[in-house]
């Protein structure tokens, strides 16, 4: 069977190249649920290029890996903020942060694999500094404004941000992992989570409904 080619480039957008081949490393780790499953070549076919183009864009396997997890946790970084922004209440922002941290999880779940799932076991020993910090700094400091606006009564914010980031990890990956359990509804487990691991003292608004 013949391999799918994709068209060249015009000159000066190298930088699409680029973020084809990460585009199709998380397509291919999504799937394999292992770094060590997913070679260059595999990457190359996925992304229609011949193997030795990835080469202009990275030095090694390892690189391509390294750049999907820093992409990655700029995207779920970024999806949280752009949910919190122009929220006004500390504890409604809480609750979009989640909200979308549980929406970026059941949306993208290859993303969130390669993320925080074994697929990323090599990958953390090469950047142990970048591992969950964009995902939980968010979630530390919107607490942390709880206490401050006397909505939560908190008396360690990183060590509850920490059980809160526990249980968000397991609104994601346990229905996915045993659908056949009667689970309720997802608003319902999230406000739930979210009163009290953050000791808060009313329940917060509701954001947009996940899926």
């Amino acid at each position: 069977m013949s391999e799918k080619r994709r068209p060249v480039n015009p000159r000066g957008q190298g930088g699409r190249l680029r973020q084809e081949i990460l585009d199709a490393a998380v397509v291919l780790l999504g799937r394999a649920g292992s770094e060590d499953g997913v070679t260059l070549r595999d990457i190359a076919r996925q992304a229609g290029i011949a193997a030795p183009s990835i080469y202009s864009h990275f030095t090694d396997r390892a690189a391509v890996i390294d750049a999907v997890v820093v992409e990655s946790f700029a995207e779920l970084k970024a999806v949280a903020h752009t949910a919190a922004d122009g929220v006004d209440s500390p504890a409604d922002r809480l609750r979009a942060l989640c909200a979308a941290y549980v929406r970026f999880g059941r949306e993208q779940p290859g993303r969130y694999r390669i993320l925080f799932e074994a697929s990323q076991q090599e990958a953390a020993k090469r950047q142990p500094a970048a591992n969950g910090a964009a995902a939980f700094a968010g979630l530390t400091a919107a607490l942390a404004d709880c206490v401050a606006d006397g909505s939560s009564s908190s008396t360690d914010p990183t060590l509850d941000a920490t059980t809160l980031w526990l249980a968000l990890h397991g609104l994601v990956v346990l229905p996915r992992a045993t659908p056949a359990f009667a689970w309720p509804a997802t608003e319902a487990l999230l406000d739930r989570i979210i009163l009290t691991t953050a000791h808060l003292t009313g329940p917060p608004e509701r954001a947009p409904a996940t899926t």
